[in-house]
């Protein structure tokens, strides 16, 4: 009983997390805009950082898709929800990689930076194909403006939040474990000793 009310918990905070940081994209995203030639610069992205922070590896890449797309649906920028869904998933599926389970501020800096850039490519070739290469080409310094924000204040807020003991306890109550290996090799038994001990922090110390 004690363990189901436990993983009722776990479920319970991980969907409000989950949900606030989906809202937190979305209004920074439609709300805190500046536009440019081809679409809009934004303070979303620093949100999508700091959910790459604190939520599991696929809740970031779900909140930080849908909540760009919607904030796209609401500016009414229809046209370019596809390729944000898609540009927004790319970013928060290769910053939670570099850096969700171990933690470093180095880790940060690289994860969050290589998938803003991977997130600018991508918009690169989309407006490529819809308004031509040249024109795409002359739009990316006004892209590169979101990671100038999004990296140095994503990085700095994760930091800030990573000094927290309640926010750090948090992140490790939500987190996914999985179970090792070895011990999937090993009888059922085993497999399920396995699986309680998976419940033990594995990051960095």
């Amino acid at each position: 009983m004690k363990n189901n009310a436990s993983v009722k918990t776990k479920s319970v905070k991980t969907l409000a997390l989950t949900a606030l940081f989906a809202a937190l994209i979305l209004v920074a995203t439609s709300y805190l805009r500046i536009p440019i030639a081809l679409g809009y610069v934004h303070l979303g992205d620093i949100f999508i950082v700091v959910a790459c922070y604190m939520l599991p590896v696929p809740f970031a890449v779900g909140v930080a898709a849908v909540g760009s797309a919607l904030a796209d649906l609401i500016a009414g920028y229809v046209v370019y929800i596809p390729v944000t869904f898609f540009a927004k998933g790319i970013m928060a599926l290769i910053a939670s990689l570099i850096f969700y389970k171990k933690f470093r501020l180095w880790k940060v800096i690289v994860g969050s930076l290589a998938g803003s850039l991977a997130m600018v490519f991508i918009y690169f070739i989309f407006e490529g194909f819809m308004y031509g290469f040249p024109v795409a080409a002359a739009n990316i310094p006004q892209q590169l403006l979101q990671p100038l924000a999004a990296v140095p204040v994503g990085s700095a807020i994760c930091v800030a939040l990573s000094k927290i003991r309640y926010v750090v306890s948090l992140k490790e109550e939500i987190a996914i474990k999985y179970p090792s290996k070895r011990a999937s090799k090993g009888s059922d038994n085993i497999a399920g000793g396995a699986e309680n001990a998976s419940d033990t922090d594995d990051r960095e110390p």
